[in-house]
């Protein structure tokens, strides 16, 4: 951080927006600490990369699909 007339001034590397536009800070730390809590609490073996190749396609499959529905939604809505 740069002091600037004694206001602190940080430098971004990169600035993160998600699909709605809202800026978001990258999740790369905080994920695999999130997969781990859930391995300890479920009687289910596995590991924290499969937890987080779980939620990924979860998550996609949700996003892709919400978008179709939507879609259709405005196609039969205004006819």
């Amino acid at each position: 951080m740069k002091q600037n007339k004694g206001a602190m001034m940080m430098k971004f590397k990169a600035v993160f927006l998600d699909f709605y536009g809202t800026l978001v800070h990258e999740d790369d730390d905080i994920i695999p600490i999130i997969c781990e809590q859930i391995k300890v609490g479920t009687t289910v073996s596995c590991s924290i990369q499969e937890i987080g190749s779980y939620w990924w396609k979860e998550f996609s499959d949700m996003f892709k699909n919400s978008h179709q529905r939507s879609d259709t939604y405005r196609r039969f809505s205004y006819k």
